[in-house]
């Protein structure tokens, strides 16, 4: 195909060369300017074969030589049919244009606008000895209106193969995202086949602690000692997690967002935290770090899991974050807005760069993180049309503001 297109690329540089010296004998160029006219012709036909195609990729700038060879057989081919006043000028614009689809850089194309003007200059210098034509009859006209012919030819045909070009880099560049969005559909596919599968698995071991943990509940409340009162508590928080696991994973597998199912209730929001504490409290003993509850009690309309799972992920990456020793308090109260938490920490705090990405899926500064918590729990919020935001200090701490409206009386 390529062999072809040069082929009948040399068929036409041959034609034009031959039509524009039989014109110009037509018109009256005789002697040794139809000579220099032939030569400059022959070499602006070589040169035009072996331009590269437009916006074709370069090693480097030599590929624009053939280029500036047409200019030069072109400014030539001027001089000896008649300078400034030449009926050829109309071939200048030819080769520049072709510079200009090959041109790579904005350095080439400023470049080439500059060489027009310079050779109209150049031309405008020489002697009139070596440019003053006598053309017989409408000689003058005829060469100029073949050039006009010529010059457009080219530049049309130039153009058109430029849009070949960028339509096949365009069709590439569709089948590259074609392919993308298949592959990226194709690893959607193997991913929720996979945690469906996971979900699924994990039904059976769920079930099975949840079992035994029934069991252990029931031989401690008929057994009836009470020094067992703290294990018992413990007890029923490891099966209120288990039965809240279970009916995650039984909305998923049924094909639920949880973020579209939200069931608001009046909920009594000191028993809901002391529920996070109970939840948070074999955590924070396990780390070394005190966790204080403060607040009074008070009603809001809300979706007590989905507000649960928030306020425990919030809390939970402020236990993470928090040394040995160190304090999380979780602060609770309801006003004449609506309810507020403020869950601050002694941790190691966050820099600006960290606090802005923070709720990015994905990122986190822990080796064992997803990144996904404070996602998880900012889309609950905002479900409840609340606002979580965070403040913090390298080496002092981090400060979560969790703002609810829809408080009750």
């Amino acid at each position: 195909m390529e062999s072809r297109r040069w082929f009948w690329q040399l068929v036409a540089a041959v034609g034009l060369v031959a039509s524009e010296v039989v014109v110009a004998a037509i018109a009256g160029l005789s002697g040794g300017r139809l000579v220099a006219l032939v030569l400059a012709a022959i070499v602006f036909g070589f040169a035009y074969v072996l331009t590269p195609a437009p916006r074709k990729r370069r090693e480097d700038t030599r590929e624009l030589n053939p280029v500036l060879v047409m200019v030069a057989a072109t400014v030539a081919a001027i001089v000896v049919t008649g300078g400034i006043a030449s009926p050829l000028l109309a071939m200048l614009p030819a080769p520049l244009l072709v510079g200009w689809t090959m041109s790579g850089t904005s350095k080439e194309s400023v470049a080439l606008a500059l060489i027009a003007p310079a050779a109209l200059v150049l031309i405008g210098v020489m002697p009139t000895s070596w440019t003053a034509v006598h053309y017989e009859g409408s000689g003058f006209e005829i060469l100029a209106a073949w050039s006009t012919l010529l010059s457009a030819w080219m530049i049309g045909r130039r153009i058109r193969r430029l849009f070949e070009v960028l339509h096949q880099k365009w069709s590439s560049l569709d089948r590259v995202c074609a392919g993308a969005l298949l592959d990226a559909a194709s690893r959607r596919r193997g991913l929720e086949s996979m945690s469906t599968k996971l979900a699924h698995e994990l039904k059976n071991p769920l079930a099975a602690i949840k079992s035994l943990v029934q069991l252990e509940l029931a031989s401690l409340n008929g057994a009836g000692v009470a020094d067992d009162d703290k294990r018992k508590r413990r007890l029923n928080v490891v099966f209120g997690e288990a039965e809240r696991m279970q009916a995650l994973m039984r909305d998923y597998l049924e094909l639920k967002r949880p973020h579209d199912a939200v069931h608001l209730a009046t909920v009594e929001l000191g028993e809901l935290m002391e529920e996070i504490r109970a939840l948070l409290a074999g955590r924070a003993e396990a780390a070394g770090v005190e966790l204080v509850l403060v607040g009074g009690h008070g009603r809001i309309v809300a979706d007590s899991r989905l507000l649960k799972e928030a306020l425990v992920n919030v809390a939970s990456n402020a236990l993470e974050a928090t040394p040995y020793g160190g304090t999380v308090e979780i602060r609770y109260g309801i006003g004449s807005t609506g309810a507020s938490i403020i869950v601050s920490d002694t941790g190691v705090g966050m820099t600006t760069e960290v606090r802005e990405r923070v709720g990015t899926p994905f990122f986190t500064t822990r080796e064992t993180g997803t990144g996904l918590g404070v996602v998880i729990a900012r889309t609950a919020i905002a479900q409840h049309h609340g606002t979580l935001d965070y403040t913090s200090v390298p080496g002092v701490g981090t400060v979560a503001t969790i703002q609810l409206p829809g408080a009750c009386a």
